[in-house]
C-alpha cells in the first residue's frame, strides 16, 4: 500500500485505520477507556495489540509521545506494520506490544519522569529560531501543532491513569523478568524522514550501550561535558514504573520534519496579525514524501530492534 494511506490528521481516523489494520489481520485489541467522570474523552484514551509467541521472553513495545504529532505518527507506523507485517515471523520467543492512543490526557494521572531538555540544533542560527518558536508557544499556551498544552493548568497534568497502566502492564506479564525494548516515537527537528536515535538511559549505563551497539551510534560525551538522557514520554515512563525485574531498554526515535528554510518560511510568511504559525508544516507535514520517508525509516528501526533484542 502507499505509505500515505496510514496517516490521519486526528486521532479518531487514526483509531479507524488502527482497528481496521487489526480486523484485516484478525487481531482483537484491547480497549482502555476513560474513567465514566471524564465527560472530555469520548473515545478510549489507548488500545494495545500483541503480536507472536504468548510466552515471550524479549519484548519490543511501541508507544508515541504526549504530543498529537507524536501520536499520530506512531499509530502510522503501527498501522503500516499491521498491514504489511502481522502474519511476518517473528524471532523465536519475541512478541511485539502496540500502544495505540492519542495525545496525552490530562487527567491529573501519573507523570513521567522529569523532562529533559528540548532538542537542540547544533547550528547557532538553527538553535535560535528554534528557541524564538519555543519561547512564542509557550507564551502562548499552545503546543507545536497550535493545541493548547496539557500542563498549562496546574491542577491538571498529561498523563495516563494509574489503572490504565496497572492494566495494561499486563500484557508484559510474560517478559516481566525477562528483556523488554520500548520504542518511543516522537517527531523531532532532524532531517526531513530520517530517524534520530537517542537513549533514554545514562550515557555511561549498559542500557546505552546496548542502544549504541544496535544502532552503531557515536558515544555520547560523559563526566563533565555528559548530556542529560532523554526521558520517555508519561505512557512509556509509567510502563517502566511497573517492570522492576525487568531488564528494560528505551529510546526515542524521532522522525526528522522541517528544514531551516521550511521554518524561516513559515514564521516570515505568516499575516502580521496571525498568532500561530502553520503547524503542520512543522511537526506533522501534510507532505506524501514525508510520509513515504518516516515509514521506510520505521521498518528499518523496528526490524534493527526485534534482531537486537536477543543480543547481549
Amino acid at each position: 500500500m502507499d505509505a500515505d494511506a496510514y496517516f490521519a490528521d486526528d486521532y479518531r481516523s487514526a483509531r479507524g485505520k488502527f482497528l481496521a489494520a487489526c480486523r484485516a489481520a484478525r487481531l482483537l485489541p484491547q480497549s482502555y477507556a476513560a474513567s465514566a467522570g471524564d465527560a472530555e474523552h469520548r473515545l478510549p484514551l489507548a488500545e494495545t495489540v500483541r503480536l507472536g509467541d504468548p510466552a515471550a521472553r524479549h519484548m519490543m513495545v511501541v508507544c508515541g509521545g504526549d504530543r498529537k504529532a507524536d501520536a499520530l505518527c506512531c499509530s502510522a507506523i503501527e498501522v503500516g506494520w499491521l498491514t504489511e507485517f502481522a502474519t511476518a515471523v517473528l524471532p523465536r520467543d519475541s512478541a511485539v506490544l502496540f500502544v495505540h492512543h492519542g495525545p496525552a490526557p490530562a487527567t491529573g494521572g501519573e507523570l513521567p519522569s522529569q523532562a529533559g531538555p528540548p532538542p537542540e540544533w547544533e547550528d547557532d542560527l538553527l538553535a535560535k529560531v528554534e528557541k524564538r518558536y519555543a519561547e512564542y508557544a509557550r507564551e502562548k499556551g499552545v503546543d507545536a501543532l497550535g493545541a493548547p498544552l496539557p500542563h498549562t493548568d496546574r491542577q491538571k497534568t498529561a498523563g495516563y491513569p494509574a489503572a490504565l497502566l496497572d492494566s495494561m502492564v499486563r500484557w508484559l506479564d510474560s517478559a516481566a523478568d525477562g528483556r523488554i525494548v520500548f520504542v518511543d516515537v516522537r517527531v523531532g527537528l532532524g532531517p526531513f524522514g530520517e530517524a534520530e536515535i537517542v537513549p533514554c538511559h545514562a550515557a555511561d549505563s549498559e542500557a546505552a550501550r546496548r542502544v549504541r551497539n544496535w544502532f552503531e551510534l557515536a558515544d555520547s560525551p560523559t563526566g563533565d561535558h555528559a548530556i542529560a538522557p532523554q526521558q520517555p514520554d508519561s505512557l512509556t515512563a509509567g510502563l517502566i514504573r511497573r517492570l522492576p525485574e525487568a531488564e528494560v531498554t528505551t529510546f526515542s526515535v524521532a522522525f526528522g520534519t522541517y528544514s531551516m528554510m521550511s521554518v524561516l518560511d513559515t514564521l516570515t510568511s505568516r499575516p502580521r496579525d496571525a498568532e500561530v504559525p502553520d503547524p503542520r508544516q512543522l511537526l506533522y507535514p501534510d507532505d506524501t514524501a514525508w510520509r513515504t520517508a518516516v515509514w521506510r525509516s520505521a521498518i528499518v528501526v523496528l526490524q534493527r530492534t526485534l534482531t537486537a533484542i536477543h543480543a547481549d
